[in-house]
């Protein structure tokens, strides 16, 4: 660790190098952080639409409703007549002339079903709709979220593209503390051979490579979490003023206390491998001269 200390150019360097490598990956688990969290601020809740059978009259139809909300995973429901369903399609439609000379109506009774929080991803969803489709007097059940499968994809785009970079910088930052230790330990070859010569255990030279590893890896993360706060603050502004042209409100997130914490014990910890693993292959070549 006193070579840190004796290069304190070197050393800010490979900071900086390690800071901008988890720099990339935080900035891009920050982006999908908050995209999911405008997604869920912005966007409603996904909705089933069933179609009952039309031979049912509206006391049956009722009877039908009455047991849609019983089926587990049914937050709210409303239930439109024929006759509603009838004057909303020839509100919005524009078709009102043409339904009016029409004999019958030939729109079936609506049922609109908002599930519950826990039944609102594609899979729990999907669960529910198989569940309202074998309910007795239900014709066809629809799901409305073409907007909410958009919005997955494009949320696990983003994921996925987190994680692929994630996975490139931590083995950047694996590489770049390694060489750093590899140096450190050719520096100190004689250090080294001096101490094997009086009887110094592996274990007593490794400890200040494995130190200055995983200090290596928590100096740059603590720099990284500093970029990235610099970065959020300054896009704060640019969120809010383009938040506030579409009329809602968005505050952009950080990482919090726990997100924080994590990211510092990880660095630390791929600081401490990289440098066991290039102090130990070097050690064996160590010979007492």
């Amino acid at each position: 660790m006193s070579d840190m200390w004796r290069q304190p150019l070197a050393t800010l360097l490979t900071v900086m190098v390690i800071a901008i490598s988890l720099t990339l990956p935080s900035v891009c688990y920050m982006v999908w952080k908050n995209v999911s969290q405008a997604a869920t601020q912005w966007y409603p809740a996904p909705q089933l639409t069933v179609y009952l059978s039309k031979t049912l009259d509206d006391a049956a139809a009722e009877n039908v409703t009455t047991q849609l909300k019983q089926v587990d995973g049914v937050d709210h429901v409303n239930y439109l007549t024929r006759e509603e369903a009838l004057n909303e399609f020839r509100n919005w439609s524009g078709f009102g002339g043409a339904m009016d000379m029409l004999e019958q109506n030939p729109l079936p009774a609506v049922v609109i079903i908002t599930p519950k929080l826990t039944f609102q991803n594609s899979d729990t969803l999907q669960t529910l709709r198989d569940r309202v489709a074998k309910v007795q007097g239900v014709d066809e059940v629809r799901m409305d979220d073409s907007w909410f499968a958009r919005l997955a994809a494009l949320t696990g785009l983003v994921g996925q593209i987190a994680s692929m970079i994630g996975i490139l910088m931590i083995v950047a930052v694996f590489l770049v503390i390694g060489n750093s230790v590899r140096l450190s330990i050719f520096a100190r070859r004689d250090t080294i051979n001096v101490q094997k010569l009086i009887g110094a255990t592996d274990g007593f030279i490794l400890r200040p490579f494995l130190y200055g590893g995983a200090l290596l890896g928590f100096s740059g993360a603590v720099l990284s979490l500093l970029l990235s706060e610099v970065l959020v603050l300054r896009l704060q502004s640019v969120v809010a003023h383009v938040a506030s042209v579409f009329g809602t409100t968005f505050s952009l997130e950080g990482f919090s206390w726990d997100e924080a914490l994590l990211l510092l014990l990880i660095a630390a910890i791929i600081g401490w491998v990289a440098a066991w693993l290039a102090t130990v292959q070097h050690l064996r070549r160590f010979t007492p001269q």
